[in-house]
């Protein structure tokens, strides 16, 4: 698969899935191999980044003590 520019999240998940295919292989030639493993490496950093910046967006809705809710951090320690 061709490189393309402004991948989704879920692109570069399954890239990803086909890189690790293509370097199992027996069939890959060794300077093909490292240039998937720096795509690769590439693609996971990028989704690595993706990941950590949506971390602190996700929001929880919290209910109150006088049944008003708001939005509070979420706090994925307790949900762990």
């Amino acid at each position: 698969m061709p490189r393309k520019k402004n991948l989704s999240f879920e692109e570069k998940i399954t890239r990803l899935a086909e890189i690790i295919e293509e370097v199992d292989s027996d069939q890959t030639p060794l300077d093909n191999a490292l240039t998937l493993y720096k795509e690769g490496l590439e693609l996971a950093t990028s989704c690595g980044q993706f990941l950590t910046e949506y971390e602190t967006q996700v929001q929880s809705l919290q209910k109150a003590a006088d049944n008003t809710f708001s939005l509070q951090p979420f706090d994925h320690s307790n949900n762990m």
